[in-house]
């Protein structure tokens, strides 16, 4: 592969027609050498840093920098390079997943693209960074810091998109092979076979596979994560069109992380799971110990092993490891294409398919005759004998993960005009179908406490539990299908000898979803009661689709019966923008967007019978730019006004009905302004560096309605105290740094090639009324502040790459660090109202070893 993996030479990459953006129809208008992007010159990167030249904010890294980051890790962990980007990670690896924030937006409010492929989740637009592809053949990934481009398939991002792009196969026979080993039991092995040219035409393709495994750095439990990459390429012809087929696979199986209130790390500075629970084989006509309100004698109590903690009762065991997990299977298949129909005229196209399940785990106790498993005819049904000891007196604990089950067709075309040499005109189409299953099969356990099958009897018939009428019992039963179709059009053009450049766009999106509520939900919640049972008496069934006024209130013994329906959006989204350049090098920009989110899928089902409102936003840029010969540097500033602004966290409580979901919360109106700047320097054959920085201010404009206890509150919902008034006005945004900081440095010697990478994270708000009602414990020496603000933090990483040329061609050896100085700090915040709420907190990976074998042939 000609060392295509191993950038880590003085030499930057040079690339004349480099495509820099999300779509293969976005390329075709903004990066082909031969009329409107380069013009003659050649697009540098700096240490595998690029600023593009679009008159937007956008940053770009490449394979080069890529390739330096831990082994195994997120791709969202490496853009922590990039100003206005905060990602925190939840382990060292990757694996758990961790948060991401650009500019103040939340991960679900920035669209996450895949060669062009959404990935954010159809129902809560969350995204999933430890499904994401391996960095080894990932080309590059760019970042839009304030806007979308105009084809961007997505009905949520309000705040930028992050596309990454998988590595064209090389012309080459060759591959690369390379193990890695690292603190707790760290093993990953990776390897990738290209086929080189294998027609007169040019036909190439590479498959790639990894596996990789560790402990959990605190607590019980490991993680474990399989991939596997192909990709098949044809060019068509000499005008840079082509026909590519892609595919990826992804499987992740992995034991989550308890992260506590403050007061669990006073107790515990690693605080998390319990380690076993495990009961006694149940006996006829006895209640087991779990049924702890029963005064009947127990004479075959139910037993708790873990030697940690004396005297644990059986109900403590909502914690226990083995049930608190996160399975996921991933699959997609990806095509691009671009074809010159005429002189001038270019099709673009690049349909995709996935496919994804997944769940957030959960236990709790069912007892045996509880009216969920007693079915439509209570009287006649006395329960279900769960344990098979005969009886229907226990009270048994089973697995409860809430499914969801995803199939998704995507096609983004465009239709590319050139008008001149230097002006062109764009009109896409854009096609986005999600069928979002989502379900909450119970499941048996096994004497040990462990389930039979990660999906709750999704697959493993064993492991379900059937109600007396012989139906799956589940605490979830809906079908959504949200569809998005959007037109667009792009005016594209250079003017003043290719000094000026102006773009004008429009995006026109028509999102549809239908909602297809199983089961009747409980109004004072907004919890679902999905089962077969007849409702309980003394609450009072209400059809969702009678109108109502959204401040009218209703009974709090209120329930919602089944429903369907259907919540249409179509906004109109204008954006355009304009670069100067001047005295060689120099450029200047400004850009606006109007950008547009749509309410998530719970938000949907949880709020029956009231206009939920969108989430949109204007967003304004002024910037500057530098870029000629070993130094780039971009400064650009802007301005975001919000309306119905959302936050998400994810339920991070494990004894949560909704552990592990991702859920939404208004904060209305508000307004951000700040400035993020980078600049990367070769200071000399051989040495690199690359500083950047933002600032953020951020307000909420008004107190908006909300729980006492942090939970979210939808006016007309409930009635008496339940609701209350979140002192919002004026209060910054959660989990947002108001500073940051950070840098990288490069130094290559001979064989050998030394780097160094740091940030700065300022200090974060977890609650929406910024700690202004409620008190935390007294936190001693805890990162975090008494008004719920954690500090702030340095975290350093490192690493050195030794080439063995002289020992085979291509072999080389690099050990890493990460979190060099062993930092203690929160990363990861499950955010609320306010303290009362109990905000969470991850704490972050402590120092951590890799140590990996290459082999580059």
């Amino acid at each position: 592969m000609k060392k295509l993996l191993l950038l880590c030479s003085t030499a930057a990459a040079f690339l004349p027609t480099a495509a820099f953006a999300q779509s293969t129809g976005t390329d075709a208008t903004e990066n082909t050498a031969e009329a409107v992007i380069v013009t003659g010159t050649r697009t540098r990167g700096v240490g595998g840093v690029v600023v593009p030249d679009v008159p937007k904010t956008r940053s770009v890294l490449t394979n080069e920098v890529l390739v330096r980051q831990s082994e195994g890790q997120s791709i969202l962990q490496s853009i922590n390079l990039i100003p206005g980007v905060n990602f925190t990670n939840s382990d060292p690896y990757g694996s758990s997943g961790g948060n991401l924030r650009i500019r103040g937006f939340p991960g679900n409010r920035v669209a996450l693209l895949f060669d062009g492929l959404p990935l954010n989740d159809t129902g809560n637009y969350a995204i999933f960074s430890n499904q994401q592809m391996d960095q080894e053949i990932i080309d590059q990934v760019s970042v839009n810091l304030g806007t979308t481009d105009v084809d961007s398939p997505t009905p949520s991002a309000a705040g930028g998109v992050v596309s990454y792009r998988t590595r064209v196969p090389g012309k080459e026979l060759g591959g690369l092979a390379k193990a890695a080993i690292g603190s707790f039991d760290y093993t990953r092995f990776f390897g990738m076979l290209e086929t080189g040219e294998l027609t007169s035409s040019g036909t190439r393709a590479f498959i790639a596979g990894s596996t990789q495994k560790y402990d959990k750095f605190r607590g019980p439990g490991d993680l474990e994560k399989q991939q596997a990459n192909a990709r098949i390429y044809q060019p068509l012809g000499t005008n840079g069109d082509f026909a590519s087929l892609a595919w990826h696979y992804n499987t992740n199986r992995n034991n989550s992380y308890n992260n506590g209130l403050v007061s669990d790390y006073l107790n515990n500075r690693y605080f998390d799971n319990i380690a076993q629970c495990s009961r006694d084989t149940p006996t006829a006509g006895f209640i087991d110990n779990d049924n702890s309100s029963s005064a009947t004698p127990v004479s075959n109590a139910t037993t708790v092993f873990d030697p940690t903690v004396a005297g644990l009762a059986p109900s403590t065991c909502t914690n226990y490891f083995n049930l608190r997990i996160n399975p996921s299977d991933t699959g997609n298949f990806r095509g691009q294409f671009r074809y010159t129909i005429a002189p001038g005229l270019i099709f673009t196209a690049d349909p995709g398919y996935q496919h994804v399940i997944a769940n957030g785990g959960g236990t709790t106790t069912l007892q045996e005759n509880d009216s969920r498993l007693r079915g439509r005819n209570p009287t006649a049904n006395p329960g279900v004998d769960l344990n098979g000891d005969g009886d229907v007196r226990d009270t048994v604990r089973v697995y409860q993960p809430s499914n969801t089950r995803t199939n998704r067709y995507t096609l983004l075309s465009s239709l590319v005009y050139e008008v001149t040499d230097s002006q062109r005109v764009r009109v896409a189409y854009t096609f986005d179908r999600g069928r979002h299953r989502q379900t909450g099969e119970f499941g048996k356990v096994a004497l040990n406490g462990d389930t039979l099958d990660v999906f709750g009897g999704k697959y493993d018939t064993t492991a379900r539990i059937y109600t007396a009428d012989n139906n799956t019992l589940q605490n979830r039963d809906r079908k959504s299908i949200a569809q998005l179709q959007q037109l667009s059009f792009e005016y594209f053009g250079r003017f003043l000898d290719n000094r000026l450049t102006a773009t004008v766009g429009l995006r026109a999106p028509w999102f549809r979803r239908e909602l297809n509520q199983y089961c009747f939900t409980q109004v004072s919640t907004g919890n679902p009661r999905c089962t077969t049972e007849a409702v309980p008496a003394g609450l009072v069934i209400i059809d969702p689709n009678t109108p109502r006024s959204p401040t009218s209130p209703i009974p709090a013994n209120a329930i919602y019966a089944p429903f369907s329906r259907t919540v249409k959006y179509s906004p109109l989204l204008p954006s355009g923008g304009l670069s100067y350049d001047f005295a060689g090098g120099h450029q200047l920009y400004v850009s606006y967007g109007k950008n547009f989110s749509s309410p998530s899928t719970d938000n949907l089902y949880r709020s029956v019978g009231i206009d939920v409102k969108p989430e949109t936003t204007n967003s304004y840029e002024f910037g500057y730019r530098y870029r000629s010969g070993p130094l780039q540097a971009q400064l650009a500033s802007y301005y975001v006004d919000y309306k119905n602004r959302i936050v998400t966290a994810q339920d991070l409580d494990p004894n949560s009905q909704t552990f592990g979901a991702t859920l939404d919360r208004n904060v209305g109106d508000a307004r951000a302004y700040g400035l993020d700047g980078q600049l990367s320097y070769r200071v000399a054959r051989g040495t690199t560096l690359y500083v950047y920085g933002s600032h953020i201010n951020s307000k909420i404009k008004d107190n908006v309605l909300g729980a006492a206890g942090g939970s979210g509150c939808i006016a007309g919902t409930t009635v008496g105290t339940t609701c209350a008034v979140v002192l919002t006005a004026g209060a910054e945004f959660v989990e947002t740094p108001r500073w940051s900081f950070g840098g990288r440095v490069q130094q290559d010697i001979s064989f050998l090639s030394f780097s160094a990478q740091g940030k700065w994270t300022g200090k974060r708000y977890s609650t929406d009324d910024n700690g202004r009602v409620g008190a935390l414990p007294t936190v001693g020496n805890l990162p975090i502040a008494t008004n719920g603000r954690t500090d702030d933090y340095f975290l350093v990483d490192g690493d050195v790459l030794a080439k063995l040329d002289m020992v085979r061609p291509g072999l080389y050896l690099r050990a890493s660090v990460i979190n060099l100085f062993d930092r203690y700090y929160f990363g990861n915040i499950n955010t609320t109202n306010n303290l009362a709420g109990g905000p969470r907190f991850s704490v972050g990976a402590p120092r951590t070893f890799q140590a990996t074998i290459g082999l580059d042939f």
